[in-house]
């Protein structure tokens, strides 16, 4: 089968195994970094404020300037040196903050990233640069609210063997799950650079030759090297690590001997089966909130009658947040393996592009309160959203093509089997579809996944064959082969943008955002560009 060698970037997550010591450290740059956040929102808001009194006293060109990731590192470095700190338990008052280095610098740096970017999706979206929901103003980080996390980069972030990550600040720790594959991943030593073939030079706009950017003109590159890492802890406390590792990994260009057998396949996505194939195969529905829910509410029940402030109430909190993985973890799980069957065993799969989002907002807004709770429950259940992301990210990998429909196509009322479309959607009650042309009937799933194979076996030729596509943020994003297509006319759901190169460090890159957590056996990837 034809493959080719890829520049990408690919997260491992591990579970880890901290010491309480080592998980005081991690607590430490959770606070840190949330602390940072929260200092460089509250300096771009007040240069916002300077700025707009200028402009309002009449200045034509204010003074003021916005600061941006740069500005902020260096004025953090100012003030954590400057500043008068009072302690909080002892009210010791120092010059400068003592706990400032107890925590990895970078750590800092990636927060006062993250705070920038924040106010520039904001005002993005505000001027109509993101076509999406609109991005509130950014809001203050919560030690009680928000999710303990920080990220940490740099030469002293490695791999120490199969079951031991080197942290910076905290050391060595120890992984529930193997490190293997990346340890030798990371050992390969240098490969020749995919971009440019190994020559050191690409072509530039105007056909001349450039120095290649990956490689910065030597032609090589490590066949993985950790970019970064973003450590978290969930709800039930544990706590793990997002390794964003750049690797050079081999990706197929086309389909195999399998997925040619297999063809093209509609698949439709629901809540009583989880998914509906064009073939009569159904996927069924786990509904693991439903079987958690017992569990779930008695733990909540328990945790209501625990005193705030308690130690008895943090448990009680761990408790239910251990449910909450569990179910998510069970959902996570289920999904990779449904889209990994799905992408390995057919080279064109056409799904719908409806808003889930959306549809749990407005789609059932005529019903009563608890029957609308119980459907967006159930909807949410379903993880539709994941499914269809994850068929993005892996269709580029394995030579498969995924084709999404426009957000009104007329899939869902369109008959399978002459090709006419109902006036109407069909009513959700109506478990049946009946054709009032060629009095075709059929369940309404079937007919829908039918028609959606139908549907992309006439557009697959008039979708685009490659460049850029575009994803639900208008993002540009360069599949690196067979990938996702839209070609109803809406936006095709696509693996993330690229963010090469791009840790807490300020440089000449954009500002880049966490790596998106991944399951460890299908990690997730997005081809250089």
């Amino acid at each position: 089968m034809p493959v080719k060698q890829v520049l990408m970037q690919q997260a491992f997550v591990y579970a880890l195994d901290p010491s309480p010591a080592q998980e005081r450290a991690f607590h430490s740059h959770a606070g840190g970094a949330r602390f940072a956040y929260n200092w460089g929102l509250t300096r771009i808001a007040e240069a916002l404020d300077a700025y707009r009194a200028e402009k309002a006293a009449g200045t034509a060109k204010p003074a003021t300037k916005i600061p941006g990731h740069f500005e902020l590192c260096k004025a953090w470095t100012a003030w954590k040196s400057s500043s008068e700190w009072t302690d909080r338990h002892t009210g010791e008052t120092t010059h400068g903050v003592p706990w400032v280095g107890s925590n990895f610098v970078g750590t800092y740096q990636a927060a006062l990233r993250d705070a920038a970017v924040a106010w520039k999706r904001f005002f993005d979206s505000k001027q109509g640069k993101i076509a999406s929901r609109k991005v509130g103003r950014p809001r203050y980080k919560s030690k009680h609210r928000s999710q303990a996390k920080f990220q940490v980069h740099g030469e002293t972030l490695r791999v120490d063997d199969a079951k031991h990550i080197v942290l910076p600040k905290t050391g060595r720790l120890h992984t529930h799950e193997s490190t293997r594959k990346l340890g030798r991943l990371v050992r390969r030593g240098e490969v020749p650079c995919p971009p440019c073939d190994g020559q050191g030079t690409v072509p530039a706009v105007d056909g001349s030759a450039k120095a290649c950017s990956s490689c910065k003109s030597a032609g090589r590159v490590p066949a993985a090297r950790i970019v970064r890492g973003t450590v978290s802890q969930d709800a039930g406390g544990r706590w793990s690590i997002a390794l964003t590792v750049e690797r050079v990994r081999e990706v197929r260009t086309g389909p195999s001997a399998r997925q040619r057998a297999g063809g093209t396949i509609g698949v439709d996505w629901g809540v009583r089966e989880l998914a509906t194939l064009s073939t009569g195969e159904t996927i069924d529905n786990p509904r693991h909130l439903e079987a958690g829910l017992g569990r779930l509410q008695r733990a909540q029940r328990h945790l209501s009658r625990c005193e705030k402030g308690s130690r008895r109430r943090a448990k009680a909190q761990r408790r239910v947040g251990r449910i909450h993985t569990r179910v998510r973890n069970l959902r996570q799980n289920g999904i990779a393996k449904a889209t990994s069957h799905l992408v390995h065993h057919h080279d064109l799969i056409a799904v719908e592009g409806w808003d889930v989002q959306a549809v749990a907002q407005q789609g059932s807004a005529a019903l009563p309160s608890k029957t609308r709770r119980n459907r967006n429950r159930a909807l949410a259940d379903t993880g539709i959203g994941m499914a269809r992301w994850q068929l993005a990210s892996k269709a580029p990998w394995y030579g498969a093509t995924v084709l999404v429909t426009g957000k009104h196509e007329t899939t869902g009322r369109t008959c399978s089997a002459c090709g006419t479309a109902t006036a109407k959607p069909l009513p959700p009650t109506h478990q049946e579809f009946s054709c009032p042309d060629c009095g075709h009937l059929a369940d309404r799933r079937l007919n829908t996944a039918r028609a959606l194979a139908t549907w992309a076996a006439t557009h697959h030729n008039d979708a685009p064959s490659g460049g850029e596509s575009k994803n639900d943020r208008r993002a540009a994003v360069r599949p690196s082969g067979p990938s996702v297509r839209a070609a109803g006319g809406d936006d095709a759901i696509s693996p993330h943008p690229d963010y090469r190169d791009q840790t807490g460090t300020p440089g000449t890159q954009d500002p880049g955002v966490p790596a998106q957590r991944a399951n460890t056996r299908a990690a997730r990837g997005t081809p250089a560009q």
